[in-house]
């Protein structure tokens, strides 16, 4: 992101959108507030105007994607009513966010373990909520006939496999959000689809 379009921003904006982008290049433990104060352009008292902590502002972060994740997939399952559809789009628009959304959705999937216990429940249920949406598309096809017994495991692998997609995959690139979701795709089949 540009300097010009970082002042485009509200300052929370500003400072969540820095502070996504230094705890994805350095970690959240290696990036002390100076750091938050001096890539947003902000002052340490006009950055505490802004958040209550560095904590609250990885809360902030991970709440707002997440919750993202999960009207998508809230929609999908309204739109789509054949299971195979769903885990399409599910997957399509999970590669999608992380894709265009990178250093913060490398934040949701990484910096899990940074949160004090109470953060983390709520960070958690936020994961778990978007999940059912998986969860519901894997029962659906197997009531129907066509996908094996639902497998918390075999969902765990087959999420795994999106989640830490935002080790590698290149933002800008229409044509591999495409190819991957594709792929992904026809492994998760290979996967639920029953013999």
């Amino acid at each position: 992101m540009t300097d010009t379009s970082l002042t485009q921003l509200s300052s929370k904006e500003r400072i969540a959108k820095v502070a996504a982008k230094l705890f994805a290049e350095r970690g959240y433990h290696a990036v002390g507030v100076n750091d938050l104060c001096e890539a947003a352009g902000l002052s340490r008292g006009a950055l505490y105007h802004h958040i209550q902590s560095k904590e609250h502002v990885l809360e902030e972060i991970c709440s707002s994607y997440m919750s993202q994740l999960g009207v998508l997939a809230r929609r999908t399952l309204e739109q789509e009513s054949d299971p195979q559809a769903q885990l399409r789009k599910l997957g399509f628009d999970l590669i999608d966010i992380i894709a265009r959304h990178k250093a913060e959705l490398t934040v949701c999937f990484r910096e899990i373990q940074s949160f004090t216990a109470e953060r983390r429940e709520k960070i958690l249920a936020f994961h778990a909520a978007y999940e059912s949406a998986w969860v519901h598309a894997l029962k659906a096809g197997h009531a129907a006939g066509s996908f094996r017994p639902y497998s918390k495991t075999r969902l765990k692998g087959l999420l795994g496999m999106y989640y830490y997609s935002y080790i590698w995959i290149r933002p800008n690139h229409p044509e591999m959000i495409r190819e991957t979701a594709d792929t992904f795709h026809d492994i998760v089949l290979q996967a639920v689809l029953a013999n």
